[in-house]
């Protein structure tokens, strides 16, 4: 449906590009897909946006969730353009693989520059200016490119909102903000110029579509947004649906190797219970989705006797309403991380920070959900057994998943208890189909 509606732009105007700002080799369900024992990891993205017509991309920071080699090869197989100002090859000043700084697009007499910056995370192959240091980075940048003569300023950017705004604030270079990394749409008017910042909505559920006027004589650039729907109202491209439908059956194939019944029924939800799994919910509320796979971890973590269970928010994906009949596939959506659960044994006021710290990220994918424990007060406090625990000298017996052991709870005061041989995705399949039986 997006490719449609490139199509419908490029009969408008021919002067059309289509620009994707990160994240779209992972997190996915079909990502993790095994084919005879080899991981997708977003060939089936490639080729469905080779197909589509995507001109220009840059780096989100779950590309980075692949290992070098398998970004690389992503890389390698792109029809379109990799643009990353930021992004190099640890250890160097050299661009990671074949991406490049810069790009310039000339259309007529108009020279339109696009810079693409990502938000910083710590992988052993790559270093990224962080966005503490990004303005600066920034400013020196242009000023290293001033050779280069263009008109327009656009930056590809998938950083926090709020970094966004610093740009829009201190980069008066800068005309258009094209950004990503939020989940949700956005836009703003940021600056002494009142520079625009748009972000569509993740999951193509959205598109930003920007018709853009420059004055020659003037030099005065003005852009005209309108953000769209992607529904059943827009037919498919035929040709982009052939690929991503041939890719889904081969995903589906290999989840089947995997163990999974994709198409298996789990659970028959009843009328009034929906489970929301959208990000803008999940990463800033409890939802009953939440509390469901919150309460999975412990049911499936019982034998070793633990109280509280706590994940991070950023591993739900599915960014949609589960209602009716749901499938193993759909908890593949929620879940596509194959995170074991661990039991941990954690001190009272280690956890209560945590969890504290866990509040304070709110709209974000470090946002905790949390069950066995309760705080009357907005996470100033959190109370089991009617005690705060952080007054206690008490160990509490914790489950949680991989990722949260080795970030937030990666400390020498931790015990670990135990690995389970069950992952977040299977905790949650098992539990639903008891809460609610299949049809």
């Amino acid at each position: 449906r997006v490719a449609r509606v490139r199509q419908l732009l490029l009969e408008e105007n021919r002067q059309t590009y289509t620009i994707l700002v990160g994240d779209f080799l992972s997190p996915s369900a079909l990502s993790q897909s095994k084919i005879n024992g080899t991981t997708l990891n977003g060939r089936q993205m490639i080729a469905s946006m080779n197909t589509l017509g995507i001109d220009f991309v840059i780096f989100g920071n779950h590309e980075f969730d692949l290992n070098e080699t398998e970004l690389i090869s992503r890389i390698n197989e792109s029809k379109f353009t990799w643009i990353s100002s930021n992004v190099f090859k640890i250890g160097t000043n050299q661009s990671f693989s074949s991406t490049i700084r810069y790009k310039i697009i000339s259309i007529d007499e108009i020279n339109i520059l696009l810079i693409g910056l990502t938000i910083d995370i710590n992988k052993s192959y790559i270093r990224i200016i962080n966005q503490t240091s990004l303005i600066t980075f920034v400013q020196q940048f242009i000023k290293s490119i001033s050779n280069i003569k263009y008109d327009v300023l656009v930056a590809l950017t998938h950083l926090d909102l709020q970094v966004d705004i610093q740009l829009a604030q201190h980069i008066p270079e800068i005309d258009l903000i094209l950004g990503g990394h939020e989940h949700e749409n956005y836009f703003l008017s940021r600056g002494f110029q009142y520079i625009p910042i748009t972000k569509a909505d993740a999951n193509a559920f959205t598109v930003y579509i920007h018709r853009c006027a420059f004055n020659v004589n003037t030099k005065q650039f003005r852009v005209y947004q309108t953000l769209t729907q992607i529904n059943s109202q827009l037919e498919d491209e035929q040709k982009t649906a052939e690929v991503t439908n041939y890719w889904y059956d081969l995903g589906i194939k290999g989840f089947q190797q995997m163990g999974f019944q994709p198409n298996k029924t789990v659970s028959c939800l009843p009328p009034n219970i929906e489970l929301d799994g959208r990000s803008t919910s999940v990463r800033n509320f409890a939802t009953l989705l939440t509390d469901y796979a919150c309460q999975s971890i412990l049911n499936s973590t019982y034998r070793n006797e633990t109280k509280i269970a706590v994940f991070n928010t950023g591993s739900m994906r599915i960014d949609d309403i589960l209602r009716g009949t749901i499938t193993q596939y759909d908890i593949l959506r929620v879940f596509p991380f194959q995170d074991n659960l661990y039991s941990l044994s954690v001190p009272g006021l280690y956890l209560a920070n945590v969890l504290t710290n866990g509040m304070s990220m709110r709209g974000s994918g470090m946002f905790l959900a949390f069950c066995g424990i309760e705080t009357p007060d907005q996470g100033k406090s959190w109370i089991v057994d009617g005690l705060d625990i952080s007054k206690t000298t008490l160990n509490y017996s914790l489950a949680t998943i991989y990722y949260m052991k080795n970030t937030e709870f990666l400390n020498p005061s931790i015990t670990i208890w135990n690995e389970f041989n069950i992952t977040q995705t299977q905790s949650l399949i098992d539990y639903l189909q008891i809460k609610y039986a299949p049809c």
